[in-house]
């Protein structure tokens, strides 16, 4: 079932992946025209950076520079998951996740699907956004207007948002409450803040 969508992903094209609770479109992070494609669709204003998804946590230390402990802790505990991780990135990689190359920063995670992370393994880090027009709602059935390459699962539950956990110098801001609470993360690593609004 997996192998068109990662033969597709390697041909530089734009998919259609599930996640835990809505699809996604999904594409080689390092693939500038791959990326450009994927912001098409969606009809993206100028500078909207698309979120990185891995199969592996161990991929992060070549993406994000400065990591903390923090962060390795807690992608420990909670990947994969509902855990978005906003990092300073690696400024020796050659990618554009649509910001122009302009954001220091970038948003990652691992997703706890099982098929999703069998392509992420063959296929590296993938560039992604939800399967929609930008602004509407994540979608939990996969529409493919565009008859893109699809790994079709069905309809997935509802659920929670990620959580989204922000990396600043050594310090750790807690900027959105998801499926994991403060809570949870300060039973890993407890000197986590909560953002200022």
């Amino acid at each position: 079932m997996t192998e068109k969508i990662i033969a597709a992903i390697k041909r530089g094209e734009v998919v259609i992946l599930p996640l835990e609770h809505s699809y996604v479109y999904a594409c080689d992070a390092f693939s500038f025209a791959a990326v450009n494609r994927l912001h098409q669709l969606r009809n993206d204003p100028p500078g909207i950076a698309a979120q990185v998804l891995i199969g592996k946590a161990r991929t992060l230390s070549g993406l994000a520079q400065g990591l903390t402990a923090g962060v390795s802790k807690l992608a420990e505990e909670f990947w994969p998951g509902l855990l978005t991780f906003n990092l300073p990135q690696n400024q020796s990689l050659s990618w554009d996740l649509g910001d122009g190359g302009h954001l220091k920063n970038f948003a990652v995670r691992m997703p706890n699907q099982n098929q999703t992370l069998e392509v992420l393994n063959a296929t590296g880090p993938l560039a992604i956004a939800s399967a929609t027009i930008a602004g509407e709602s994540p979608v939990r059935t996969a529409a493919n207007p565009h008859h893109l390459e699809l790994l079709d699962i069905g309809e997935l539950e509802s659920g929670p948002l990620s959580t989204v956990v922000v990396q600043t110098g050594e310090k750790l801001l807690l900027s959105r409450v998801g499926a994991i609470t403060l809570e949870d993360l300060r039973k890993v690593d407890s000197a986590i803040e909560l953002a200022k609004e």
